[in-house]
């Protein structure tokens, strides 16, 4: 698995040989060498978002260009999203289907740029204005790591009116450098996301969650503010698995996950625990209002049903509560287990209920 130092390693080296490759295109041509440099040192970030806030900064300047647009392809549904640009007449999260730009798509199909000097006598008109192509010469360069598809890159419009040879010389070394700096970006952010969330539901995984909050206590106890935990366990699992197979189990599994992030506020922090027993950490949250978010979870959860082979069953959820006390409790451990506590008691009462757990 690649560290964040040997990412940049690599990218180092490719910059490296993109200088050596620059030199022998140009030779001695040291603007472009300074500009491939300057791009190389602010773009050897392993975040996607800060490296796209960089090409919005400084692309057109170094590829002496107006306008720029930097698509990422999703190969699962063939779909190319718009990450980074500088058009005034495109929206943010801009989504399309490959098939909807023949530019974009013949680029990618064959691995090659395209270079048009007129749009508009070009086989790709069709007879209005397109935002991506503001004036006359067109360039779409596929982004490419190992010969998978990463992504598009548009170029057009400057102050001369047409882009030379040299100029596309010097955009393809500069795209080969974008393309692996991007693919390290999103391949760290991956890594980082595997590391951090549950494989199955997407929620954060048992220990991102401790982390979390521990975070969350030591910010209670300094700043007087209310913590609610809910501790939530699917009633009866194990005979789900046993009936339905472990498929169906799965699927209820994720469809509780679904609810979860339903009822949960962007500070809320929701994680599967271990199994079929999930936690929700709430912040500034007492615990009637914790109440009322478990008893919207449960209620959700016992309305829906489930299918099997032509049979329909349903499942129930219970729940227990506890919010942090820091005369009674010390730390996560002790606000867990209170919650734990109050689980076990819905469940010794019967299931599909929520308790309110005290120290």
């Amino acid at each position: 698995m690649s560290t964040p130092e040997q990412l940049r390693w690599q990218e180092s080296e490719t910059v490296r040989n993109l200088l050596k490759k620059q030199n022998s295109l140009l030779g001695d041509s040291l603007e472009a060498l300074d500009h491939l440099i300057y791009l190389q040192k602010s773009i050897n970030l392993l975040s996607s978002d800060e490296i796209c806030k960089v090409m919005v900064e400084k692309l057109p300047f170094i590829l002496s260009v107006k306008h720029f647009s930097f698509f990422l392809f999703d190969k699962n549904h063939r779909r190319l999203q718009l990450m980074s640009h500088n058009h005034p007449e495109l929206n943010e999260g801009l989504s399309i289907y490959q098939n909807d730009s023949p530019i974009m798509k013949e680029a990618m199909t064959t691995g090659r740029y395209i270079f048009e000097q007129d749009f508009a006598s070009s086989r790709y008109f069709r007879g209005r204005k397109n935002p991506l192509f503001k004036c006359e010469f067109f360039v779409s360069i596929p982004l490419m790591i190992e010969n998978e598809i990463i992504g598009v890159l548009n170029l057009n419009d400057n102050d001369k009116g047409f882009y030379n040879v040299g100029d596309l010389d010097f955009a393809l070394n500069v795209s080969e450098f974008v393309a692996l700096s991007i693919s390290n970006a999103l391949l760290f952010e991956t890594v980082e996301k595997i590391s951090i969330t549950d494989g199955l539901t997407g929620l954060d995984n048992h220990q991102q969650m401790q982390t979390l909050l521990k975070n969350e206590v030591i910010r209670s106890q300094r700043y007087s503010s209310p913590l609610s935990i809910i501790m939530m366990d699917i009633d009866h699992f194990k005979n789900v698995n046993d009936t339905y197979g472990h498929q169906k189990g799965d699927d209820v599994l994720l469809d509780f996950a679904t609810t979860m992030k339903k009822f949960c506020r962007s500070n809320d922090v929701a994680a599967r625990y271990g199994g079929e027993e999930f936690i929700l950490v709430l912040p500034e949250t007492k615990v009637d209002g914790a109440f009322n978010i478990a008893e919207r979870v449960r209620e959700e959860m016992a309305s829906q049903t489930f299918k099997y082979k032509g049979k329909e069953f349903n499942v129930t959820v219970s729940c227990g509560i506890a919010q942090f006390d820091p005369k009674l409790t010390r730390d996560p451990a002790d606000l867990i287990k209170i919650a734990d506590q109050a689980l076990y008691k819905a469940k010794h009462e019967g299931r599909n209920r929520t308790v309110i757990g005290s120290p």
